[in-house]
């Protein structure tokens, strides 16, 4: 199928319902006051030509379900491109500078970007991709929105390295124009070639819908007044007023490079083999699990897993979220150690028909309705850790360097811990929304605590 002419993609209810969308913020540091700083009629004009060549799709403007097929709805493009997408100037009076002295404390950054994104839905006319770009007094911030339907988070990444690199060769007028790659990251490319996939022996599917089902129903009808309630939610404070709950704020969790390193000789000595972002994964769920009052609620844990190379040539960062169930005193009672290899061997267990398996039933109703309980039961005991730090974000370079700061928005679901690259030498930064009593375990965990730096991020 060429690329160009693509007018079809496929609409995957189970993505949509974790993460209608993948956004990211990138900010650019300009204290030399460097003229022609990533002029806007540039990066526009880049943007749009680079859509046209590597995601084609993300310039239509409205879309209609057609069929369900591969796992998801089809849907045609009904009008056709290349129709822009939505891109704003800004202007503001905010400097990256004071962001780079608060840590980019959310008070530091341009409301514009820092807001919730609109939601990308194609299917109700909204447009699959919009860009802010914010001037400040010593830089540039860009907010980057998809919907999901179009790609992934690791698309977006790509995406954006070759945008910079066609933008790159105009700013610094090169004699040569970067001519922009084909990305395969529209589904209905990807769709068919994981459908293709043999069924597993033993497909895990029923047993992931009955787990997942248990992790949802069980505090979803728990008693209002148990703590089960202040796990993930904060009660109303004013006495005056009827109790409502209220979500949880989301938390910037982050680690230093030298912390990561630390965190990795530990590793090299309890649990060799085990990677850097499983092992912390394991320490998070231990925070969460013995803060529930529920001795016998399952936690599930989501992991990013990459799967057969073939399909990286199809989706820039193949995954599925895998669920793995345990009761919560077991899972508390467990070494962190061991915990992380039971879930590094979940991880490296996940076979190409496995994930081809889950893919195939993405359309059952059954599955759709409990898993959307589940994503909105802000509840639930559980974290769903999506490890994106070791993305090329920092590669992004329009031709003045590399950003001084790449940060995640804010629509990161309850429960779930998205891993970022903290900084251009390294380090992490983890965005999870949970309740302060899971950030007080985290703070004072033994593997974590003399390295990580929490501040509230909403």
């Amino acid at each position: 199928m060429d690329p160009v002419h693509s007018t079809r993609t496929v609409l995957c209810p189970a993505d949509n319902a974790v993460m209608p969308r993948c956004a990211v913020h990138f900010y650019f540091h300009n204290p030399d006051q460097q003229a022609g700083f990533m002029e806007f009629d540039i990066l526009r004009n880049t943007f749009i030509q680079t859509l046209r060549t590597s995601l084609p799709l993300a310039l239509a403007t409205r879309m209609q379900m057609t069929a369900f097929t591969y796992g998801g709805l089809t849907a045609s493009i009904v009008d056709d491109p290349p129709l822009p997408p939505i891109c704003k100037h800004i202007d503001d009076t905010r400097t990256v500078r004071r962001m780079i002295d608060a840590d980019f404390a959310p008070s530091t950054q341009p409301p514009v970007i820092f807001g919730i994104p609109i939601q990308c839905n194609p299917l109700v006319g909204e447009p699959l991709v919009t860009l802010d770009v914010v001037y400040m007094a010593d830089g540039v911030g860009i907010g980057l929105t998809f919907s999901h339907a179009v790609t992934d988070m690791g698309g977006v990444v790509r995406f954006c390295v070759e945008w910079s690199r066609v933008a790159r060769s105009h700013y610094t007028k090169s004699a040569t124009e970067h001519k922009p790659c084909v990305l395969n990251n529209d589904r209905s490319w990807f769709w068919p070639c994981i459908c293709a996939e043999p069924s597993p022996p033993t497909p895990p599917f029923v047993t992931h819908l009955e787990a997942l089902a248990t992790a949802t129903d069980t505090c979803a009808y728990a008693d209002s007044s148990n703590h089960s309630n202040e796990l993930f939610e904060s009660a109303d404070t004013d006495s005056n007023a009827e109790p409502r709950a209220a979500r949880s704020p989301i938390y910037r969790m982050s680690i230093s490079a030298h912390g990561v390193a630390h965190i990795g000789s530990v590793r090299d000595a309890v649990c060799p083999g085990v990677s850097i972002p499983n092992l912390i994964s394991a320490a998070l769920w231990q925070c969460i699990s013995v803060s529930s009052p529920h001795p016998t609620t399952y936690f599930a844990a989501s992991l990013t897993a990459r799967t057969h190379p073939t399909y990286a040539d199809y989706w820039g960062n193949t995954s599925i979220m895998k669920y793995m169930h345990h009761e919560t005193h077991q899972v508390s009672r467990m070494p962190c150690a061991e915990l992380a290899r039971v879930i590094q061997q979940n991880v490296a267990s996940f076979t190409p028909a496995e994930f081809a398996y889950i893919i195939n039933q993405y359309t059952s109703e059954s599955y759709l309705q409990k898993l959307q309980r589940f994503v909105e039961n802000d509840k639930a005991p559980r974290v769903m850790v999506s490890n994106m730090s070791r993305l090329p974000f920092y590669e992004t370079d329009f031709g003045f360097g590399r950003p001084a700061k790449v940060c995640c928005p804010l629509d990161v679901p309850h429960g779930m811990a998205a891993f970022f690259p903290r900084s251009r030498s390294g380090g992490i930064d983890i965005y999870l929304r949970v309740s302060d009593l899971v950030v007080q375990n985290v703070v004072n965990h033994e593997l974590l605590k003399d390295h990580i730096t929490v501040i509230v991020y909403e």
